[in-house]
This record gives structure tokens, C-alpha cells and sequence, in this order.
């Protein structure tokens, strides 16, 4: 081989060698940065990408190991395989596998619907009554208060919404024995609901559901992580929560608002956003369980129906 093409053949293998640094240390690095530091907000932009650039990083170590760079490339993806190791280390911890030995006591749907997807309120209300669930959380739910007439044709109970005020829309097949909602932050109202629920076989348990803000909005994601950390840590009993939680399970804010709840997460998530992306998108909306409450069993759903979230229906067994 000429010394030409050599030359260019490292500069080809430096370049990689560069990008897998660089996103190594984006990958690994972003999740310790403090929301409230200076770099915060541009850590918290990448911090539910991790996954995906770690492995971006760790497909161009081994270019620039093909390429020649057999040390830095063979190191840098040694660095990579580590990262993702200790991302699910610590994921471990805050989730649990389905349970598909339990019996379901409870099915749960929840999709963020879009506030401006306002043409698609019937299908979304639609395919969400061909599920059969026994509740239902909608988020944005301006975009189904016009087609709110089926919902209550099939269940007891709708939250009470306007049109000016109503971030969340809850419908259960039981009336709740108490339900309440928060504001989390001074920008939205209403971003946090709970419903004590007492199903026809007796068995009682809390419904929670929240739609949090960007994480990167300094200063109103920070006060939402720590009130839901008080929330969820009030709940007493069998709890469950499903929402829109604007990051991924191995994010800062979630792995700061799971460490100090006894909330779990799924072990291994599918991803809700964006909808077209299906199961390889990003994992940002959740059902969390505490107490004995686990989830058997879930489905994604919702590609096509406008919104730029997919949503789930999960079945939850009770204690």
C-alpha cells in the first residue's frame, strides 16, 4: 500500500477515534451532571440518549480498531461496553421484570394524546375502548375533550376538566373513594392526579399519574422531581404510577426520583417517543409500582394515531 492511501487510511481511523471519545464521554458522562449546575441543562438534553450514544461510540471504536487503531479503538470500546454495563447496573436496581406468573387484577392505558392532535380525539378515544381497560389516563387532553361521550358511556367516573384547566383526564370503571390533583410547577396546572381506587373484589389500591415538564428546563424540573419524591413516598399500600415522564429510566431525574421511592420501573422498556421510532425509540413514558403492586404484562400502542408519543395498556397484579 502506498503512503498515500496509509495516510489517509489513519486519518479515516483518527476520526473515528474522535467521535467515540467524544460520545463515549457524552454517554457516560451526562447523567452526573446537577440539573442545577451550568451545564445542567444541556446534560439533561442527552442524558435520555445515553443508550444510543454509547452504542454510536462504540460502533465507531471498532472502525477506527479496523481501521488500524487497534489500541485507542480496542480501549475506547472497552470504555463503552463498561459504561452501558454500569447504566444497567444502576438500572437494576430501580426496576423490576414483568411478572407473567401473576393473575391481573387491573388494566391501565395511558397515552400523552397530543394537545394540538385535536382530529384524531375520536380514534385515540376509540382504540382506547377496543383495549377494554379499567382505567384510563389521558395527557394533553385537549386534543379528546370534544369525544368525551363514549367515555362516559363506559365508566363511572371522568375526572372533572375545562377546557381551560385539565392537563390530565382520568376515567375509571369504579368511583374513586378520594381523588385529588397537584401542580408540580408554576408554568401547568394540574400535572400530577391520584385516585384511590376500590375494585369490585375488594382489593384497594392508589392510581397515580403525572406529565412532567422537559428536564432541561432549569429551575421547574428539579421542584417536580422533589415534590413527586414526597408524593410518591405518601402513598401508602399497593400504588401505581403511568406518565409521561420526559426522560428515560437511566436519566438523572429518574434514577433520582426511583433511588429515593420505592417506585420500580420495567427492566427492560420499549420506547414511546417519537411514535414513529416504535420499540427503538426512547422509553419516556412509565408505569411505576410499589408495595406489592407488579405489572404482568404490557403493550405499546398508538403509532398511528397522531400523537408524537406511543402509549401503553398495562396489566397490573394487586396484592
Amino acid at each position: 500500500m502506498s503512503e498515500q492511501p496509509k495516510t489517509r487510511k489513519l486519518q479515516t481511523a483518527a476520526a473515528f477515534a474522535t467521535f467515540a471519545l467524544v460520545f463515549v464521554s457524552v454517554g457516560a458522562l451526562m447523567r452526573f451532571f446537577p440539573s442545577e449546575s451550568a451545564f445542567g441543562p444541556v446534560a439533561r438534553v442527552f442524558d435520555s440518549l445515553s443508550a444510543l450514544i454509547l452504542l454510536v461510540s462504540f460502533v465507531c471504536s471498532l472502525l477506527a480498531t479496523c481501521l488500524g487503531m487497534r489500541r485507542i479503538g480496542g480501549t475506547l470500546a472497552l470504555l463503552a461496553l463498561a459504561s452501558v454495563g454500569q447504566q444497567f447496573a444502576a438500572h437494576q436496581k430501580i426496576s423490576l421484570q414483568l411478572a407473567p406468573q401473576k393473575t391481573a387484577t387491573v388494566r391501565i392505558l395511558f397515552l400523552n394524546a397530543l394537545a394540538e392532535n385535536e382530529e384524531n380525539g375520536g380514534r385515540m378515544i376509540e382504540t382506547a375502548l377496543s383495549f377494554d381497560p379499567d382505567v384510563i389516563v389521558f395527557a394533553e387532553r385537549l386534543s379528546v375533550a370534544d369525544n368525551l361521550a363514549p367515555l362516559r358511556d363506559h365508566y363511572l367516573f371522568l375526572s372533572p376538566c375545562s377546557e381551560q384547566k385539565c392537563e390530565l383526564l382520568v376515567a375509571s370503571k369504579v368511583r374513586p373513594k378520594r381523588f385529588w390533583t397537584l401542580t408540580l410547577n408554576p408554568v401547568w396546572d394540574d400535572c400530577y392526579a391520584v385516585a384511590e381506587l376500590e375494585l369490585h373484589n375488594g382489593t384497594s389500591f392508589f392510581l397515580a399519574a403525572n406529565h412532567l415538564s422537559k428536564p432541561w428546563l432549569s429551575g421547574i424540573a428539579e421542584s417536580e422531581v422533589q415534590k413527586l419524591i414526597a408524593q410518591y413516598n405518601w402513598l401508602s399500600g399497593p400504588s401505581v404510577v403511568v406518565g409521561d415522564f420526559n426522560a428515560a429510566p437511566w436519566s438523572r431525574p429518574m434514577l433520582q426520583l426511583l433511588s429515593k421511592t420505592e417506585m420500580r420501573t420495567l427492566r427492560a422498556p420499549k420506547g414511546t417517543w417519537p411514535a414513529g421510532a416504535g420499540d427503538y425509540g426512547v422509553p419516556l413514558d412509565h408505569v411505576l409500582v410499589k408495595n406489592g403492586a407488579r405489572v404482568v404484562r404490557i403493550e405499546y400502542f398508538g403509532k398511528d394515531l397522531g400523537s408524537n408519543h406511543r402509549g401503553f395498556v398495562a396489566d397490573v397484579a394487586l396484592p
